[in-house]
């Protein structure tokens, strides 16, 4: 009866097989923190890009029609997308000179979201 006992704790106490184990669990546990890093970081590009859209149409449609309310074409624009259409959107605009209806002023649009900040410019009357 004692030798039962103790087969059954050596074979409790052997560890053959376990290093496998914790490899591939450690391996789960880094492929899943990699997998989420991944997807939010390509969560933040999509943002960016559909932020560099509504940027650069709006900058189009106001340069076409300069009569015309940029805000309305930012809004117009952003209501189209899907990440950003419930958004608010930090709008800035600058001229250089700082006479936006003068015919060649360099005119810079500026949009902002969260830490994401992206830029488009075009020449006025150009």
């Amino acid at each position: 009866m004692k030798q039962g006992l103790s087969v059954r704790s050596r074979v409790l106490s052997s560890e053959a097989g376990s290093a496998l184990i914790e490899v591939v669990a450690f391996a789960a546990v880094a492929f899943g923190l990699v997998l989420s890093l991944g997807l939010d970081l390509l969560q933040n590009e999509r943002e960016l890009l559909e932020l560099q859209g509504i940027s650069r149409n709006a900058m189009r449609a106001h340069l076409k029609d300069p009569t015309g309310d940029i805000l309305q074409e930012i809004a117009r624009y952003q209501s189209n997308t899907k990440l950003l259409s419930n958004q608010n959107l930090n709008v800035a605009m600058n001229c250089l000179p700082a006479d936006c209806d003068q015919i060649g002023s360099l005119m810079f649009l500026e949009l902002s979201i969260e830490d994401k900040k992206v830029q488009s410019f075009g020449v006025a009357g150009g």
